[in-house]
């Protein structure tokens, strides 16, 4: 016989319930009781609400690396795991959007009373999060890029934040392999690549001569290089031509599945930048440009978070820089579809 578990047992509600604990609603040093503030309960409930999809979302995440690493998604066309990976892809993006909208409930705050109980939040700070900083790292953000900057305390490295066990984990994410570069690896690999570069190539040398350096940039490997050691790419060659392969050719049943991957990213690193920039304007409009709670520099050191740097993805969106006009799209279409059946026979 099963055991019963009942409903609130089963979710652990006492835990969860009874961790809402405003700071404003004990007692001072002095054993005195303080007035609790009415709008520290919901400020504690969104942030820890948030924290709770934030590990759903590394869930999904891990989940989506192993299936890269089994090697299963390896291929175009394979439906069982571009669908699985698709479908976590796509809850994660749901997931984003909801915490952006639950966010957004602070907005409800009068800044004057995020002021009563701000003293009671000490050195605490959302660069504290572990769990987004799990995040930027599992996804492929350049930790050279995630920095602190605390003039209080001197530190500059978001690790800097962290100890023990939870020091432990960001280093080991950092050593692990990012989605981005899984990503990377899948693209280098997909099925007619080569005979799309070939194709790609000739129809590059239809067109106008004055656009020749713009097209160089992609078709010769080595300017590509030169931009990936500068930084404006991320991508290796084949996958950022892989990349614009799935655009141009992604009404062809077998790059179907792979545009709805790469298009879930784009909506991933979407989300991940509305994100930081409502952040950004949260924090404007409750504390203006004072110093964070975290010693930080608050309102100036965030708006320095929301740049292409701290994308994750911002290849696969500048790949569109690079889709020609229809009658060239058409033209490497007739000349692919050509090729892949000369192959064939």
């Amino acid at each position: 016989m099963s055991e019963i578990v009942i409903y609130r047992e089963y979710l652990g509600l006492d835990k969860i319930l009874g961790a809402q604990e405003p700071y404003s609603a004990k007692n001072d040093k002095d054993g005195n009781p303080r007035t609790p503030i009415h709008d520290e309960h919901l400020f504690i409930v969104v942030h820890q609400g948030n924290e709770l999809w934030f590990k759903q979302m590394i869930f999904e995440l891990d989940s989506i690396r192993r299936l890269f690493e089994n090697s299963r998604v390896g291929k175009v066309g394979n439906g069982l795991d571009m669908l699985a990976t698709t479908s976590r892809l796509e809850r994660i993006v749901l997931i984003w959007k909801l915490v952006i909208e639950q966010t957004a409930m602070l907005d409800t705050m009068p800044p004057g009373t995020f002021m009563q109980f701000r003293v009671f939040l000490g050195e605490a700070s959302g660069a504290d999060s572990h769990q987004f900083r799990l995040i930027e790292n599992k996804l492929g953000l350049r930790t050279a890029f995630m920095t602190n900057e605390n003039p209080k305390t001197k530190q500059t490295q978001y690790k800097d934040k962290f100890e023990g066990e939870e020091r432990k984990a960001l280093e080991i994410a950092v050593e692990e392999t990012t989605l981005l570069q899984h990503v990377e690896k899948w693209l280098e690999n997909i099925t007619g690549l080569d005979n799309f570069i070939e194709q790609f190539r000739n129809v590059v040398k239809t067109m106008p001569a004055n656009d020749a350096a713009q097209w160089e940039s992609i078709t010769d490997k080595e300017q590509h290089e030169k931009l990936r050691t500068a930084g404006d790419r991320r991508l290796s060659w084949r996958a950022y031509l892989a990349a614009l392969c799935i655009n141009l050719l992604r009404n062809q049943q077998e790059y179907q599945q792979p545009f709805k991957l790469l298009s879930l990213l784009i909506d991933i690193d979407c989300m991940l930048a509305k994100w930081r920039n409502n952040h950004l304007l949260l924090v404007h409009r409750q504390i203006g440009k004072k110093t964070g709670t975290g010693g930080s520099y608050g309102f100036d050191h965030l708006k320095t978070t929301t740049g292409d740097k701290y994308r994750v993805f911002v290849d696969l969106f500048n790949v569109a820089t690079f889709i020609p006009i229809p009658q060239y799209v058409d033209l490497l279409t007739v000349k692919f579809d050509k090729m892949k059946i000369s192959d064939h026979h």
